[in-house]
């Protein structure tokens, strides 16, 4: 997987995540569980991201 799918499967993931926190009755405002949900799953992309790539180089051949 190509860091732009990682990133992308984290957005979509977090954004699902934020729409189902209001749903569900826990919060009030869409925009904004969407949008922090958007933002943490870019992160947790980014992050995993990194991480196999230092990884992938790291690897012992």
């Amino acid at each position: 997987m190509s860091i732009g799918d990682r990133l992308a499967r984290g957005i979509l993931i977090g954004g699902a995540v934020g729409a189902l926190y209001v749903v569900s009755g826990y919060g009030s405002n869409m925009f904004l569980a969407v949008g922090t949900g958007a933002l943490a799953g870019f992160l947790a992309g980014l992050t995993r991201a990194l991480l196999d790539k230092r990884r992938k180089d790291n690897k012992p051949d």
